[in-house]
């Protein structure tokens, strides 16, 4: 049964932006979750069920896309109009890409997290250029009175096989428009392929390097006010007084107020300067004097939370994975390590922002997100609007990493918004970026091992002790096997188990690149190594006993054992560490080459083998992979967020620490060619750094390093 959400006509041509006339196609939604290519051109006043997604190819050839996800560095602005340009036999300079509004009947899911864009867009659009291609093909049949089969599509335009004649797809537009899509659609073999697999330049960048392309902070809008907004630098403080007295003395001061914003569940108030300029916010908000009351947060330290974790290892947990009985074989002779990892910032280059402008019937956003179903649907229930009352204006991102996905700046800038009854734009400095959080969680792991006489694997328990980003609040103290991500369960071991243990703490956490693979695989794919070191086997020939069954990990692990020649003797004060990830059903193999330079080492070399399927663009994924090692070691030996007092002691990049670019070793990115289905790309990198640093600090130095970050110049 079809969804009976109607969208008018004129609404969808004002959406457009475009005139003329032409071919319209968009898909809908059918039984389960199938969808339908349909002709919108035919529809009357109205255009049918909901449409998710759209193509316009106009008169003069142009194809125009509309893109329902926002793009925030993953390259989907040229990836997906190449999947298009593929079926529908156009050059990709032919497609423009435009944003479509968020509007979850229209288009659902259009949130980016998990790197699902290609993954979730691949096969909707290989169909929809398809359809449209033998549309136009057809159209063109029909206007040389000659069997479709005569006819075929090249280049933008459909050729008579006998007579070599040819319509652009311009000239057929008006034709194929009055058709029905085809029943059935022959898509191409990938053997066909002229676009898809390609390296294709990526079409933002030059807007990006200009200075044209707008993000979210280059926003502004008539009659709008800034804000900055001070906030307790212990979570969940609560505001006993104010003197705003300096404040309000400041030039350019409009108001000084109170706001608040819910992060998963808890509320976390603030003042705010609003000025119409942010200098005088800033400088308004520096002459605040609040007293707070932190009761006994300010109790909590770094250290503390590490004596908690350790003190709950000792707990059973909740089992989240098992096979055979790895409790009843792990005794004796047992290998076991614990492995710590600590809270991080996301720290995107642009720090949090938006614009937000409540009215009494409407809500308009502008900014950058991940989430725009999410904040349109928050500030509709927020306000008591109906959806289509609330307008969200989404922008290209100065990165994301997951922090974009909330909702609470847009709920401060609405809630000033109200107040004040203007647009107000709520910037957060980079030490509010930093001191604020969410963080991604901070961890420790145990893990237990044991090996036969002839140096193989019998039994693994690996204990995860941790908060879950779904359950920070209330009573429920039972782990979920959401926190296990990066444990490799294909390893054919036959008695394993994975236990979780949750913790729960006023610090507040979020999705951060890769999750918990980011912590969970640094102290798996260590202790593999360990257990490879104790086997006396070979790293990589150790994983590859364990993988016989698995050709995808098998091809990556062997790839970059070639692509390294991990199996010639170590050169002198060289050494190398490897380790394999799965992470949004990407396979990545990691080798770190290190070498010691005047007393110091330093990784020199990283060389990644990638299998994310079927890929689009293999730059595209080589970069997301590279983004990721970069990122990988900023949290391996760069960058922490630690706790004195219930706060943040890091307030900005002096201490919290990014990699430099004249810190980075060679990358070099092996895509493997693939006939899978599309995977995601976007994070399966950055897993796998910290654990193959480390590995190869071992094989330089027999030092284990289980506890990040660690201090590369006293290696």
């Amino acid at each position: 049964m079809k969804a009976n959400i109607r969208v008018k006509r004129r609404d969808f041509i004002k959406l457009s932006v475009l005139s003329g006339t032409g071919l319209f196609l968009g898909c809908v939604p059918t039984s389960g979750n199938d969808l339908e290519i349909k002709n919108l051109s035919l529809e009357d006043e109205n255009l049918g069920t909901a449409v998710n997604q759209y193509i316009f190819i106009d008169t003069a050839g142009v194809v125009t896309l509309f893109n329902h996800r926002p793009e925030m560095g993953q390259g989907t602005f040229t990836s997906i109009p190449m999947i298009l340009a593929e079926e529908l036999e156009v050059n990709l300079d032919s497609v423009i890409i435009q944003q479509s509004p968020a509007d979850r009947q229209k288009y659902g899911d259009q949130m980016v997290v998990g790197s699902r864009s290609i993954q979730g867009n691949f096969d909707l659009m290989r169909k929809m250029g398809a359809s449209a291609r033998e549309m136009l093909v057809q159209a063109a049949a029909k206007k040389w009175k000659t069997p479709i089969d005569d006819c075929y599509a090249e280049l933008g335009t459909v050729i008579n096989r006998k007579t070599n004649a040819k319509f652009s797809y311009g000239e057929l537009v008006e034709d194929a428009g009055q058709l029905a899509p085809p029943a059935s659609l022959k898509l191409k073999d990938p053997k066909e392929y002229k676009i898809i697999g390609q390296p294709m330049p990526r079409r933002d960048v030059a807007t990006k390097i200009d200075g044209s392309a707008k993000y979210g902070i280059d926003f502004s809008v008539p009659g709008m006010l800034y804000a900055s907004i001070e906030r307790s630098p212990v979570f969940l403080g609560k505001i006993v007084s104010i003197d705003d007295t300096a404040a309000k003395a400041v030039s350019g001061v409009k108001h000084v107020l109170k706001t608040s914003r819910e992060v998963f569940g808890k509320v976390r108030e603030g003042i705010a300067v609003v000025a119409d300029s942010y200098w005088a916010a800033t400088q308004g908000r520096k002459a605040l004097k609040i007293t707070w009351n932190n009761g006994d947060l300010e109790k909590w330290s770094t250290q503390k939370i590490k004596e908690n974790y350790k003190a709950a290892s000792s707990q059973p947990g909740e089992n989240l994975y098992e096979k055979g009985a790895p409790e009843k074989e792990l005794n004796g002779n047992v290998i076991e390590a614990a492995y710590e990892t600590p809270y991080q910032s996301h720290a995107p280059m642009e720090p949090m922002n938006c614009i937000v402008q409540v009215e009494k019937d409407k809500c308009e956003f502008w900014g950058s997100t991940q989430n725009p179903n999410g904040v349109r649907s928050f500030l509709a229930k927020k306000y008591n609007l109906q959806e289509e009352k609330v307008t969200i204006n989404y922008t290209f991102m100065g990165g994301g990493f997951g922090r974009r996905s909330m909702t609470d700046v847009a709920e401060e800038a609405a809630d000033l918004s109200k107040q004040t009854g203007a647009p107000v734009k709520v910037i957060w400095s980079r030490e509010d970026d930093t001191t604020q959080g969410p963080y991604r969680a901070c961890s420790l792991n145990v893990c237990k091992g044991k090996l036969d006489n002839k140096g193989n694997p019998v039994a693994i328990e690996h204990k995860i002790i941790c908060q879950d980003i779904r359950n920070q609040s209330g009573n429920d103290m039972k782990a979920t096997r959401g926190i296990m991500g990066g444990v490799n369960t294909e390893y054919a071991i036959p008695n394993f188990s994975v236990k979780g243990v949750l913790r729960k703490f006023y610090i507040p956490i979020s999705y951060w690149r890769s999750v918990y693979h980011s912590t969970n695989c640094f102290a798996h794919e260590s202790f593999i190594d360990e257990m490879a070191y104790a086997a006396k086997k070979d790293p990589i020939d150790f994983r590859l006993e364990m993988l016989t069954d698995h050709k995808r990990y098998t091809q990556v692990l062997k790839t970059v054992a070639e692509k390294t020649d991990w199996y010639s003797p170590r050169k002198k004060d060289t050494g190398k560490g490897v380790s394999i990830v799965e992470r949004s059903g990407a396979f990545v193999a990691l080798v770190i080459e290190i070498q010691r330079m005047a007393g110091k080492v330093k990784p020199v070399k990283i060389t990644a083998a990638i299998d994310c399927g079927t890929y689009v663009n293999p730059e595209i994924v080589k970069a997301q992979t590279e983004g990721s090692i970069i990122m990988g070691l900023t949290a391996t030996y760069k960058s922490a967020i630690t706790f004195e007092k219930g706060s943040v002691v890091e307030k900005n990049f002096d201490t919290y620490k990014m990699l430099g670019i004249e810190e980075c070793p060679e990358i070099e990115v092996h895509v493997i060619k693939s006939t899978e289905p599309p995977e995601g790309a976007g994070e399966s990198g950055l897993a796998n750094v910290a654990p193959s640093l480390t590995n190869a600090i071992f094989d330089l130095t027999k030092k284990r390093i289980r506890v990040l970050p660690f201090n590369l110049e006293e290696v």
